[in-house]
């Protein structure tokens, strides 16, 4: 009987069949990771220009119960710009969609719905 001295082609192939199956599956996961992660990064960034914009118009001074006033006739915005002024908003603040710093250009719209205030950020 002659001696067996390596793979047969059979087992090779079955053995690079399994390691490609697994690469798939392992990038596949590792893509939801990296998409799950960034869409939770959108929602917090729009969360805390939201509730920062929510958190100004209840601030007290005369000049903003003015604005606070018209928000609730006809709805208003608020930009970031007036946020970091008021020290609502850290200036270092990234959009995770641009990866670059925020502007100060961005509009956070506030409403009163019901008599309930509603402030919305569109992302992108």
């Amino acid at each position: 009987m002659k001696e067996k001295n390596g793979f047969t082609l059979i087992e090779l192939i079955v053995t690079i069949g399994l390691m490609v199956l697994m690469s798939v599956m392992i990038a596949n996961n590792l893509t939801s990771i990296f998409t799950q992660r960034e869409e939770e990064d959108i929602t917090d960034f729009k969360v805390t220009l939201e509730e920062a914009a929510c958190l100004y118009i209840d601030l007290s001074d005369p000049e903003i119960k003015i604005k606070k006033n018209t928000c609730k006739s006809s709805g208003c915005y608020v930009t970031t710009a007036v946020l970091w002024q008021n020290g609502l908003l850290d200036e270092e603040l990234m959009n995770p969609l641009t990866g670059q710093k925020i502007t100060g250009s961005e509009r956070i719209t506030i409403q009163y719905q019901s008599g309930e205030k509603k402030c919305t950020f569109n992302v992108g």
